[in-house]
């Protein structure tokens, strides 16, 4: 066997090598990157789909917190307007640590239109709310039942925006199953391209021991 074609048979054996291991090298990328978005699409879940569903449960008792202020504050004498007041802050104070973590995590588009119409109901009621604070417990009576469809709105609000968070959520998990689908498959590619690599290596091996022993022979001769 002379030089060029041992140099033909190694570039060959050399170029076969580089491309299976190019082959799981990419596959690892592309692994990763998957990994990378399922890790994301847990967090997802978890901040921006499961803890606001939590808080929206915690803003409808809000409210029917403050309807009840309202009608404590109309039906009873002892409860003064300065805790009336005072309990109103507290409950918006917590409405709105609520409402701005709810602000910050990723919202759809179809959120965005809930989302504006939620904060024009809790501005009307918020108005009137702050009216009836000034006023006696007699017109305060009065007015309670306008504030009551005010409430009903931002309940039903709140009502869609934590049905779409399971709908979203849904999406995510499916697409969560689907990238973990595309990473097994990726990481049985480079199984098998690794199996390949040793079943060549190994084959270029005993290809060596063939033809030198041939060459032993024919050197004996």
């Amino acid at each position: 066997m002379d030089l060029n074609s041992i140099f033909s048979n190694k570039l060959k054996a050399a170029s076969i090598l580089l491309i299976l291991m190019a082959g799981i090298i990419v596959s690892n990328i592309f692994e990763k990157k998957m990994l990378e978005s399922s890790r994301k699409a847990i967090e997802s879940i978890y901040e921006d789909r499961l803890q606001p569903s939590t808080d929206f449960f915690e803003m409808r008792q809000l409210i029917a917190n403050r309807m009840f202020l309202l009608e404590r504050r109309a039906t009873d004498k002892t409860y003064s307007k300065s805790v009336f007041q005072n309990d109103l802050k507290e409950i918006d104070k917590q409405f709105k640590l609520l409402m701005d973590r709810y602000e910050k995590t990723y919202l759809v588009p179809e959120e965005e239109v809930f989302l504006k119409m939620l904060k024009e109901d809790i501005h009307k009621l918020n108005e009137l709310t702050s009216e009836l604070s000034n006023y006696e417990e007699v017109l305060i009576a009065k007015r309670l039942e306008e504030l009551k469809p005010k409430a009903e709105a931002i309940n039903k609000d709140l009502s869609e925006l934590s049905k779409m968070q399971s709908k979203i959520g849904q999406e995510i998990v499916s697409q969560y199953m689907k990238d973990l689908s595309v990473s097994n498959v990726l990481n049985s590619i480079q199984v098998i391209l690794a199996i390949f690599i040793g079943v060549f290596v190994f084959m270029m091996f005993s290809n060596r021991r063939i033809t030198l022993t041939k060459i032993d022979k024919h050197n004996l001769n």
